[in-house]
């Protein structure tokens, strides 16, 4: 097996030091505060309503267990203080549900409808079965998803949602690193031991 080069060990320890620091972000900023408001929720049953209290363009996220939820016939409805009615966005692409969900302080909880609030207040919350024949329950917390998108691959032709990126790389960003840390070392040792190698084998020929 080849000795790797210096360039070689130089991409991969940096590859899996911005892995770490991207995870470390991730877990920090989004992961984190995400569960606790989670965790800080109380559920309720589907049929009933909350008051919820939200900044201006604050996002807020509802997350349902149960039937309802699961079969999608969970109808929800937001009101602004002002009476008026807000509108719900839905989580379609792949989210904290998809690679976050053992991690979810409530177990069994997943965000299914989103809104960001127009304007400081109280803002009442309903969630209710459509067909009045499934139950459930539901929460108000911090949305894990977002209408803003980030553009990958070449020229960054591809957009993809950011809680898409980020659920994504919640994931797959410690794993690369914790992959990463071992192989490099491993190949660090072989590359300061070669040159010795070497020496003892030119010895020997000599």
């Amino acid at each position: 097996m080849a000795v790797p080069t210096r360039e070689r060990l130089m991409f991969g320890w940096v590859a899996a030091a911005v892995c770490a620091l991207l995870a470390l972000l991730i877990w920090t900023l989004w992961v984190m505060p995400v569960n606790r408001s989670i965790a800080a929720a109380s559920p309720l049953v589907i049929g009933q309503t909350v008051a919820v209290k939200l900044s201006q363009d604050e996002r807020a996220g509802i997350w349902g267990s149960g039937r309802s939820v699961l079969l999608g016939t969970a109808d929800c409805s937001v009101t602004a203080p002002n009476g008026a009615a807000v509108p719900l966005e839905s989580t379609m692409d792949l989210g904290w549900e998809d690679t976050l969900w053992w991690f979810t302080a409530r177990q069994g909880f997943a965000e299914f409808r989103w809104f960001t609030a127009p304007e400081s207040g109280s803002y009442g919350i309903e969630c209710a079965d459509a067909l009045d024949t499934y139950e459930g329950e539901f929460l108000v917390a911090g949305s894990a998803a977002g209408s803003g998108t980030v553009g990958l691959g070449r020229g960054g032709g591809v957009s993809y949602r950011v809680s898409s990126v980020l659920a994504f790389g919640a994931v797959v960003c410690p794993l690369v690193s914790a992959l990463l840390v071992p192989i490099m070392g491993v190949q660090t040792l072989r590359r300061r031991r070669a040159p010795r190698a070497q020496e003892r084998r030119r010895r020997v020929w000599q």
